[in-house]
């Protein structure tokens, strides 16, 4: 994450982002499920898309020439930076588990870069933020002979760690240590302890977290800048848009930097850096891995479901994690609704009556759907390919605030890197910090 060219302070960068978010807002300050609720198309002002297919498998939205998307191109293309691509490395995954590819690539991979930065920082120690089953502890052994310390809160992985570290890998038992702790910045009174309890021999130790879930990396940014010992950082975030937040319904952990402090209440930022910016932030780009057709029809028939249950004063309540499966209803819209059906629950609103139910009513979903103009097919077609452009700039703003966060704390040796492929794991950049 940096200063994309054409900057020269931190300040200037900022403004520039929040002035184009605030005028662009209407594309993400929402949930994606409010598209039609809201009228968010309507505001894509675009007057010639009969003339192009945008479903097409060539259609290049830089085709249509017209003032709206001009704008925000020209605007977009300042604010974009070029990211260092990912270096392949033929990596050896050394433990025998039944983890998916996605996995043993990500284990492998940030296993390989804590090994390079211990070794640049004169760590002996690794301390796992978020250890679930010890799969990169066990390659982190295997691979460099450090001194590991999982920590992880959920019970079930902490029991499951320890049971197949004594069932495969016995070897382990005096060098791979797991503590349940549920980590906060506070924490580093706690891990102070627990080292010297596992490792009294430690002389510097390498935080490092595959999947630093929403306040998870500025803890450990934080725990890092308090403990002496801990010389090196790699942390690979994600999940920006669970981000704790206060009372007052402000972020805690976001905006960082004074940097973005300073600039943030003068763009009143708070109204538009919400929930939805940071979602969007998160998301990978996969226009190029899926077609148009399925993206829209994916979009708009869950945004049926929500115009509907505001038309009848309900919410709507996932009865499963997966409500519809998406991959086995080829897009037909009856078929998304019987699955709908059996996936969402409609709870009334009212309080009078609280936790009632609803029955759906298919055929008034039906004329819902048929009702909507080709237009709108076409403008969410072009709605999602102006999303996918401004996932990496929003996701930029994010974690440059946290680079300079550390920056100004006075680490001056940090960076984020691209450690994985992103086409086999999206959520592909780590935050590497060393004192």
């Amino acid at each position: 994450m940096a200063l994309p060219l054409g900057f020269t302070t931190p300040t200037e960068y900022f403004k520039e982002c929040l002035m184009f978010f605030k005028k662009y807002q209407h594309l993400f300050n929402f949930p994606n499920t409010d598209i039609l609720l809201s009228n968010v198309l309507d505001q894509i002002e675009i007057d010639c898309l009969d003339d192009f297919d945008t479903f097409a498998d060539d259609f290049d939205i830089n085709t249509i020439r017209c003032g709206y998307l001009t704008n925000f191109y020209d605007n977009l293309n300042k604010l974009k930076v070029d990211y260092e691509e990912f270096e392949n490395k033929d990596l050896e995954f050394l433990i025998d588990v039944p983890l998916s590819v996605k996995k043993k690539h990500e284990i492998a991979n940030l296993a390989e870069e804590i090994n390079l930065l211990c070794k640049e920082a004169d760590c002996d120690t690794v301390v796992d933020f978020g250890s679930g089953l010890g799969y990169l502890d066990q390659q982190i052994f295997k691979t460099a002979g450090y001194n590991v310390l999982g920590i992880d809160c959920n019970e079930s992985h902490y029991v499951g760690a320890k049971k197949r570290q004594r069932k495969y890998h016995s070897d382990s038992t005096e060098r791979v240590k797991y503590i349940k702790h549920t980590i906060t910045e506070d924490s580093y009174k706690n891990i102070n302890e627990y080292i010297q309890d596992k490792f009294s021999n430690c002389s510097n130790f390498c935080i490092a977290g595959l999947h630093a879930c929403a306040d998870l990396t500025i803890d450990a940014i934080n725990i890092f800048l308090k403990m002496d010992k801990a010389k090196s950082l790699i942390i690979m975030p994600c999940c920006y848009h669970r981000l704790n937040m206060d009372e007052s319904c402000k972020f805690k952990n976001f905006p960082l930097s004074d940097a973005l402090k300073d600039v943030y209440d003068e763009y009143s930022g708070a109204d538009f850096l919400t929930v939805p910016f940071l979602r969007l932030a998160t998301q990978p780009q996969n226009v190029s891995k899926e077609k148009m057709e399925d993206l829209v029809f994916n979009l708009l028939a869950r945004a049926v479901l929500q115009l509907y249950s505001s038309k009848h004063s309900c919410r709507l309540k996932r009865n499963k994690r997966k409500a519809v499966r998406l991959k086995s209803i080829q897009n037909n819209f009856e078929e998304y609704i019987e699955d709908a059906i059996l996936g969402y629950t409609l709870i009334k609103n009212e309080i009078a009556e609280k936790n009632k139910t609803e029955v759906f009513n298919k055929e008034y979903l039906y004329n819902i759907w048929r009702e909507i103009p080709q237009v709108t097919f076409r403008k969410a077609a072009i709605f999602i390919l102006l999303q996918n452009d401004l996932q990496p700039v929003f996701e930029n703003f994010v974690l440059y605030d946290r680079l300079l966060y550390l920056q100004e704390k006075g680490v001056r040796n940090c960076k984020f890197k691209k450690i994985v492929n992103e086409n086999i794991s999206p959520r592909c950049l780590a935050l590497i910090a060393q004192k």
